[in-house]
C-alpha cells in the first residue's frame, strides 16, 4: 500500500514502527536490563549435600548416643531433638559444627543445622 503525504494515518505496520520508534527501543532496553539482572544480581541457593554415615553418628555422639535420642521432627532447617537427658548432649560440639539458634527447653534441644539433615531424621523416625 502507499502512503499519501496528506495522509498521516499509518497504513502497515512498519509504518506504524516508523512513527513509533520508541516502543522497540523500550523493549530492548528491558530486555537488556532483566540480562544484566541475571547475569550479575541473581545467585541460585546452592544446594548442600546430604550427611554421610560418619557425620551422621557424630551427630548422634553428640546428642548422647541413639539411647538418649527419643525423637527427631523438623520444619524446614529447624530440628527440635526430644531427648532422655540433657546434659548427656555436647552443646558446644553442636555449635562447632555450625549449627546455630540453639534452644534448650526442658528435655527437647531446637537448632537450625547448616546442611540437610533429613538423613539423621530418617535415622530415628
Amino acid at each position: 500500500m502507499m502512503r499519501f503525504l496528506w495522509n498521516n494515518q499509518p497504513t502497515t505496520y512498519l509504518d506504524w514502527l516508523n512513527n513509533n520508534f520508541w516502543w522497540p527501543v523500550i523493549l530492548c532496553v528491558l530486555i537488556v536490563a532483566v540480562g544484566i539482572y541475571f547475569i550479575y544480581f541473581y545467585k541460585p541457593k546452592v544446594k548442600t549435600p546430604p550427611l554421610s554415615e560418619n557425620e551422621v553418628n557424630l551427630i548422634i555422639g553428640l546428642f548422647g548416643g541413639k539411647n538418649n535420642i527419643k525423637e527427631i521432627s523438623n520444619i524446614g532447617s529447624r530440628y527440635k531433638f526430644l531427648v532422655e537427658n540433657v546434659e548427656k548432649c555436647n552443646l558446644d560440639g553442636i555449635k562447632d559444627l555450625g549449627c546455630t539458634g540453639i534452644f534448650v527447653s526442658g528435655n527437647q534441644v531446637k537448632l537450625i543445622f547448616p546442611f540437610d539433615a533429613e538423613k539423621l531424621k530418617e535415622e530415628f523416625n
